[in-house]
């Protein structure tokens, strides 16, 4: 009998005709059951008279399945199969937990995500070198697009396109091009062998009329959407990005983009992890189809309000570049990103990197992968291994001028803010300055219940900080320097209300912890 790990893929080969129509509405499934558990897993057409039938099994156990087709062999319609336990490092497909992720296997998992939108549009050797540089780096993320990119950095053509053309010249959605997605298939089962999350951008808006993608109809964008589910689902490492700044992409309307999300989650059997990213305007992300919220904004202190807000994980999928490119979203200096990963992180949400430093070549990182060449990467590494090294994640600590979304419904003279003079004098300010004072007097503190307590310092450069320690319980406390990436004990033992002397320079944090 075949052995399968559990969160792996069990694959069903089927001979039968070549599709009369369409490549994409193929009649060939599969119903597996498990005990109690039953999937009902449509194939796809993979050329050459072949269907495939993918499964993820998410139990141990013997699992059986029956053949739906109208081409399967009677005799052949029926097997089985045994899923046994998962090793190294398959831990299944990453899920919420709360406002957290961690692995379907109980696993932490701690999202330190790279961008690499055009990585797998590049040539072969190119790509090769990509995987070696994530394969040394600390990201376990990155968000590529399926379809190719064009803009400043962007100027070449891929070797293959999701799709082939018709007599016409037009995309045929309904004739794959099968070597494109069996390549794309290659990258992902790497990225996974590698412990790498693949974050996959179903629609962007950097299309410009160059290809034509960003204007298929409504129609063919299903079809697009149901192979690409059926052929890619079964893969443990993928999250369904459902649009990169989704209100750049002016042709599609709000019914549309709510359509394409329902309309995934529907055909995902393994309900994968599923947003929508933004340029300007986010997204409601309260949504039910949606499962966490994917950002774009520099303003990251506001973190914990999105959080708060959406009673979702936050990853702030776009802070701006390390880089020294002309663009606005693309120059911010190492410390720079090394600082928005740590105060997102202090704030309780997920921060994503990417690089854009100019090359006459164009390979610029952030879109057709490469090299890195930026100084913020091993920062970030630092950052990941402490985060890792704690017990449970970091909880964000309110500050004094943070405000619930829901109190923000109040007024002034609220009976019930009476006796809150800060609350009361910050609801008499406009929005505006309400929003200047949150940022200019933003905390970025967390614990761990009472075993851990942190404090980042941001920018400032104070030299004496007083940490509020339980009284109950000892705590060593390090001083950290995030771009010298040192940690040291500057108190073996602490407790209660305790004065620290740090060194008054931007980049500093202390850490407390329970001995």
């Amino acid at each position: 009998m075949k052995r399968v790990e559990r969160f792996d893929i069990f694959e069903l080969l089927l001979k039968g005709e070549e599709p009369a129509d369409s490549r994409v509405v193929v009649d060939c499934s599969a119903v597996f059951k498990n005990g109690d558990q039953r999937f009902t897993i449509n194939g796809f057409y993979n050329g050459n008279r072949e269907y495939k039938i993918r499964f993820m099994p998410q139990e141990q156990g013997i699992w059986r399945y029956e053949i739906g087709s109208s081409f399967a062999d009677p005799d052949d319609s029926y097997g089985e199969f045994e899923c046994v336990e998962n090793t190294g490092r398959n831990h299944g497909p990453v899920i919420t937990n709360g406002t957290h992720f961690q692995y379907a296997d109980g696993t932490k998992y701690i999202p330190f995500g790279t961008t690499a939108y055009a990585w797998t549009h590049q040539p072969v050797d190119l790509r090769e070198r990509t995987k070696k540089t994530l394969s040394e780096s600390p990201f376990n993320k990155i968000r590529m697009c399926l379809f190719p990119k064009s803009m400043v950095y962007n100027n070449n053509d891929p070797e293959r396109y999701p799709f082939t053309k018709n007599a016409e010249g037009k995309w045929d959605v309904h004739n794959p091009d099968l070597g494109y997605w069996t390549d794309l298939e290659n990258q992902l089962k790497d990225l996974m062998d590698m412990g790498i999350e693949a974050d996959l951008i179903l629609f962007h808006p950097y299309d410009k009329g160059r290809w034509g993608f960003d204007e298929l109809s409504r129609e063919d964008n299903l079809a697009y959407l149901k192979y690409c589910v059926r052929r890619l689902s079964a893969f443990r490492n993928i999250w369904w990005s459902l649009a990169n700044e989704y209100d750049m992409v002016f042709r599609k309307t709000e019914e549309e983009w709510e359509s394409f999300g329902n309309f995934i989650r529907q055909e995902d059997p393994y309900q994968h992890l599923l947003s929508i990213h933004n340029w300007i305007q986010l997204y409601d992300f309260k949504r039910p189809w949606i499962t966490h919220c994917s950002i774009q904004s520099a303003l990251v202190h506001k973190t914990e309000d999105w959080k708060n807000e959406f009673q979702k994980p936050v990853v702030i999928d776009e802070c701006e570049y390390e880089g020294n490119i002309e663009e606005s979203w693309g120059h911010l200096s190492a410390f720079e990103m090394a600082h928005r990963f740590w105060t997102v992180t202090l704030k309780g949400g997920y921060c994503t990197h990417g690089e854009t430093y100019h090359r006459e070549d164009e390979v610029l990182w952030w879109s057709k992968g490469g090299d890195l060449h930026g100084e913020s990467v091993k920062r970030i590494r630092f950052l990941q291994e402490i985060v890792y090294g704690l017990e449970g994640e970091i909880q964000p600590v309110q500050g004094k001028f943070r405000i619930n979304p829901n109190d923000l419904q109040m007024t002034a003279d609220n009976p019930s803010v009476q006796h809150n003079p800060y609350l009361k004098q910050i609801l008499s300010m406009n929005p505006v300055d309400r929003a200047l004072l949150s940022m200019n007097n933003a905390t970025y503190a967390g614990r761990h219940g009472d075993d851990c307590f942190i404090h980042y310092f941001g920018k400032s450069c104070q030299s004496l900080f007083t940490l509020d320690l339980p009284e109950a319980g000892d705590y060593a406390i390090d001083l950290i320097d995030i771009w010298e990436m040192t940690r040291e004990m500057i108190i073996p033992k602490a407790s209660g209300k305790t004065k620290l002397r740090l060194p008054g320079k931007e980049g500093t944090a202390v850490i407390a912890t329970r001995i």
